[in-house]
C-alpha cells in the first residue's frame, strides 16, 4: 500500500513540475482563459449529420457558361425567325443592285450612251435618292481633274422597284488605255436621317484615241550639234470645242534655236485650231542638246486645253507621248553642210566634212552617201572623188578614192562633196506633195585593238533638204477706153490683169504690190472675189492674196484685175510709157516654213496680152 501511495505523489509531483517529464513538453507563457459559444440546449446531432450530406455541391464556372451560351444561341435563332418570317425593316446597301448597260469601248471624245438601274430589294423605302456621276476630264489619272455631271435626282425608290436612268459620258485617252467612270448612289432609310452611299465603277477601254500624236526624231544625237524633229498631230474623232493645243516640255539641256510654225505662246505651245479629219499639224522644232555621254534626255508633247488664266501649261490632256534621245560621242564623225532649202531646178552642193574624235588611228575608212526624196535629177548626180552607184542610190569614198581615208590620224580632219540638182516642178502632170532631198551619210573605219584584231567604229548623220514652191506672178495689160494709141493730154484706161502660178507647196500671207508712175492714175479694182486696194501715199497697188494652194496656175487659176488710167504729157510724145513698175511677190512656203520672194518687171503700153492689140500703138502721139 505504501508503495502505491509513493507512487501516486510521484506522479502528482511530476504533474505540476515545469518540465514535464513523462510527455517531455514545456510549459511556457501564461494561460489566458478562452470563451466558448456554447448552445443553451441540446441538438439532435443524428439530424444535423443528416441535413449536411443531403447538401448539394457548387455549380463551376464552366457550367455556368454552358448554360449562358445555351441561353443565348435559343434567343438569336427566335430573333432570326422573326426577322425571317415578318421580314424585318433593316436597310443593307448589299440589297442595293446598280448595274451600267452600255457599250464597254468608245472612241475618245464622242459621246458614250450609258444606261444606269437601279434595284431596291430592301423590305424598306429609300427616300431623297439622288445619283451622281463623275469621270476623268482628260487622259491623265489626276484624280482630282474629273468631270461631274448635274446631280440627278430620284426621290423614293420602293421596295422592289427598278430606276433606270439614261446618261452621256464623253472619255479621252491613249488607245488601249481604261478610263473608270463613277456611279454613286446617295439615300436615305425611310424614317432615318443618316445617308448612306452605294457606288461602283464601269471600266471603258478607249479603242481610238481622239487624236494620235507622233515624233520623228533620233534616237541618239551628239552633244552640241544641231538636232531637229518633227511633231505631228492626227485628228481621229473628235475635239470638244475649245482652244484646243499642243504642249512641248523640253529637258533641261536642250536649247532651243527655232519652230515652224512658229509657237502661238512661248516657245512651247502651238494652237491647233486648224487641227481636221483631214488636215494633220506637223511641228518642226530645232535646237541642240548638250550633255556628256551617255545622258538621257526625254521630251514630252501634250495635246488638250490649257487654263483661261494659264496659257503656259496643258490642263486637261486628251493625248501625251514621250521621246527619249541618248546623248553619244561619235567616234568618228561625218557633218552634211547644206542649206536646209533649195529652188527646184537649182543645183546644190553638199559638203561632208569629216573628223576623227579618237586618241587611236583609224585605218579603211569608208563615206557613204545615200540619196533619196521625191524630187532628186538622179542624172544630174556628180561626184569627182566619189563613185556614184545609181542601182543604190548612193555615192561611196574609200581609200581607192580617197587615199587620206586609208590611214586618220587622231585629231584628222577631211572633207568629201558632190553636186546634183532636183526635178523642175513647173508643168507637171502630177504635183508632187512636200518636195525634197535626203542624204544619209554613213562612215565608218576600223580601230587597232590589242594584238592583230580590229574593232570597227562608225557614225550616221542625216540631211533633208526641202524644195521650195516655184511661187510666180505674171503682169499684162489690155486696152480698156480712150485713146488708141494714147494721146498726149488725153486719158487712156487699161485694165491690168496679175496672174499667179504655184507649184508644189501651198503658200500662205501672200501679197503682190506695185507702184504706178505720176502720170499714171488709180482708177478701180474689176475682180470682185480679190482684195485690192491702192495706198495713195505709196501710189503702190497691193493684192492681199492670203493663201494659195498647190498647183495654182495648172489645174486651179488664181488672178486679179484692175483698172489704171494713163494720161501723158506733150514730152512724152514718141515714147513707150510705163504703166506700172516692178511687180514685187512675197509669201511663206507652208511646207519649207520659209519666206519665198518673186520678181517682175515693169509693164509699158506695148500690149502683149491684147489679141486686138497692132504694133504702133503703143506710143504716145500729139
Amino acid at each position: 500500500m505504501q508503495e502505491n501511495e509513493n507512487k501516486i505523489e510521484d506522479i502528482k509531483r511530476r504533474l505540476y513540475e515545469p518540465r514535464d517529464t513523462v510527455t517531455h513538453r514545456s510549459k511556457e507563457g501564461i494561460l489566458h482563459p478562452i470563451e466558448h459559444k456554447v448552445d443553451q440546449e441540446w441538438k439532435n446531432e443524428e439530424f444535423t449529420n443528416s441535413m449536411n450530406v443531403m447538401k448539394k455541391p457548387k455549380t463551376s464556372i464552366f457550367k455556368k457558361f454552358f448554360i449562358f451560351a445555351i441561353i443565348f444561341f435559343v434567343i438569336a435563332v427566335g430573333v432570326a425567325s422573326y426577322k425571317f418570317y415578318t421580314g424585318g425593316t433593316s436597310v443593307s446597301s448589299d440589297n442595293i443592285d446598280i448595274k451600267v448597260a452600255g457599250s464597254a469601248f468608245t472612241k475618245g471624245g464622242e459621246e458614250l450612251p450609258l444606261q444606269v438601274e437601279i434595284v431596291n430589294r430592301n423590305k424598306t423605302n429609300l427616300v431623297l435618292a439622288n445619283l451622281q456621276i463623275s469621270y476623268p476630264s482628260g487622259a491623265s489619272d489626276n484624280v482630282a481633274d474629273v468631270t461631274r455631271l448635274p446631280r440627278i435626282d430620284i426621290g423614293t425608290i420602293k421596295p422592289g422597284e427598278t430606276i433606270t436612268k439614261d446618261i452621256k459620258v464623253i472619255l479621252y485617252g491613249d488607245e488601249k488605255t481604261d478610263r473608270n467612270v463613277n456611279i454613286k448612289l446617295d439615300y436615305h432609310p425611310e424614317g432615318s436621317n443618316a445617308i448612306f452611299t452605294k457606288e461602283i465603277n464601269y471600266g471603258v477601254n478607249i479603242s481610238l484615241s481622239p487624236l494620235t500624236l507622233s515624233i520623228e526624231a533620233p534616237d541618239t544625237v551628239t552633244s552640241d550639234q544641231p538636232v531637229m524633229f518633227t511633231v505631228k498631230a492626227t485628228l481621229n474623232t473628235a475635239l470638244p470645242n475649245g482652244d484646243t493645243v499642243m504642249q512641248l516640255t523640253y529637258p533641261n539641256n536642250f536649247i532651243y534655236e527655232s519652230a515652224v510654225p512658229a509657237p502661238t505662246f512661248g516657245n512651247s505651245i502651238w494652237s491647233l485650231s486648224a487641227l481636221s479629219l483631214t488636215n494633220p499639224v506637223s511641228v518642226v522644232v530645232k535646237g541642240r542638246i548638250i550633255g556628256l555621254d551617255q545622258d538621257q534626255q526625254v521630251f514630252h508633247v501634250y495635246a488638250g486645253t490649257t487654263r483661261p488664266t494659264d496659257r503656259s501649261t496643258v490642263d486637261v490632256v486628251y493625248s501625251s507621248i514621250l521621246h527619249s534621245v541618248t546623248i553619244v560621242k561619235p567616234f568618228i564623225e561625218a557633218n552634211i553642210l547644206v542649206a536646209d532649202t533649195t529652188s527646184a531646178g537649182e543645183t546644190i552642193n553638199v559638203r561632208i566634212a569629216w573628223a576623227n574624235n579618237l586618241p587611236n588611228r583609224i585605218t579603211d575608212g569608208e563615206i557613204i552617201a545615200n540619196i533619196g526624196g521625191n524630187v532628186v535629177d538622179r542624172s544630174s548626180i556628180n561626184s569627182q572623188e566619189g563613185f556614184y552607184d545609181s542601182f543604190n542610190n548612193r555615192i561611196v569614198w574609200d581609200k581607192n578614192s580617197v587615199w587620206t581615208l586609208s590611214d586618220i590620224e587622231p585629231g584628222e580632219k577631211g572633207e568629201v562633196s558632190f553636186s546634183l540638182k532636183s526635178l523642175s516642178l513647173i508643168g507637171g502632170q502630177n504635183v508632187v506633195k512636200d518636195p525634197q532631198m535626203t542624204f544619209d551619210v554613213s562612215i565608218k573605219g576600223k580601230q587597232p585593238s590589242l594584238g592583230s584584231t580590229y574593232t570597227d567604229v562608225n557614225n550616221f548623220s542625216k540631211k533633208i533638204v526641202k524644195v521650195l514652191s516655184d511661187f510666180q506672178i505674171a503682169s499684162s495689160a489690155t486696152f480698156k477706153s480712150g485713146a488708141l494709141p494714147p494721146k498726149a493730154e488725153k486719158e487712156t484706161q487699161y485694165n491690168v490683169t496679175w496672174t499667179l502660178s504655184n507649184s508644189t507647196n501651198a503658200v500662205s500671207g501672200a501679197v503682190a504690190r506695185a507702184s504706178i508712175p505720176v502720170y499714171v492714175k488709180w482708177v478701180a479694182p474689176v475682180s470682185p472675189r480679190e482684195n485690192i486696194s491702192y495706198n495713195e501715199s505709196t501710189r503702190e497697188v497691193i493684192w492681199n492674196i492670203g493663201s494659195v494652194k498647190a498647183n495654182t496656175g495648172g489645174s486651179l487659176n488664181r488672178e486679179a484685175t484692175f483698172t489704171i488710167a494713163l494720161t501723158p504729157s506733150l514730152s512724152q510724145v514718141g515714147s513707150v510709157p510705163q504703166l506700172m513698175k516692178d511687180l514685187f511677190l512675197t509669201g511663206t512656203d507652208a511646207f519649207t516654213g520659209t519666206s519665198i520672194s518673186s520678181k517682175r518687171g515693169p509693164i509699158n503700153t506695148f500690149l502683149t496680152g491684147d489679141p486686138s492689140f497692132q504694133s504702133g500703138q503703143e506710143r504716145v502721139i500729139n
